[in-house]
């Protein structure tokens, strides 16, 4: 067993954009690609991007690879390098946290990411901002072959910050400069 990985900080514009693409969605899911950055104890969200599913219902979202590479590579637009995947996010029409298979999924993707993943799913967006679920997934590293390794999954607290992207952004680059110095 590891130390807790941390929590999500979400930016308000970034929640936004989730609130409304959630709404638009209705009565089906949506979802896309959490980007950020990563700090010891803290994954902090500071764009997000959505990557449509044409075939989602209300019970289903399935985040398509492809296009969700061409639109990560859009939402990144003139953001630092410091700015990443850090996670997925998806809404549930209604209040239901992350399924059997949101898990599975954020398993699947935490074998192959360098770092901490998050989730969030926005359950029920007509209600806001009470029903945020956060869930990070860390890969344990204890075989050779990363595929086999074993997922941490625990459920994390979704924080909002009225502080702008860019500010953020900036600050962790100015660390990350100063770290490499």
């Amino acid at each position: 067993m590891t130390a807790h990985q941390g929590d999500i900080l979400i930016t308000r514009q970034a929640l936004d954009a989730t609130i409304a693409d959630g709404m638009a969605a209705l009565p089906h899911e949506t979802g896309g690609i959490l980007l950020g950055f990563r700090t010891p104890n803290l994954i902090v969200v500071t764009r997000t991007v959505t990557v449509a599913d044409p075939q989602s219902s209300r019970r289903g979202y399935l985040r398509r690879h492809r296009q969700a590479q061409a639109r990560m590579a859009i939402g990144r637009g003139d953001a630092p390098p410091v700015v990443g995947y850090v996670g997925e996010w998806h809404t549930h029409p209604v209040d239901i946290g992350p399924s059997r298979t949101d898990l599975r999924a954020l398993a699947a993707i935490a074998r192959l990411a360098q770092g901490p993943v998050a989730l969030v799913v926005l359950a029920d967006p007509a209600q806001g901002l009470s029903h945020l679920h956060g869930r990070v997934a860390i890969r344990q590293d204890i075989w050779p072959v990363v595929a086999i390794n074993p997922v941490q999954i625990e459920k994390a607290e979704v924080a909002i910050t009225e502080d702008p992207a860019a500010s953020l952004e900036a600050e962790a680059t100015a660390l990350t400069t100063r770290e490499s110095s």
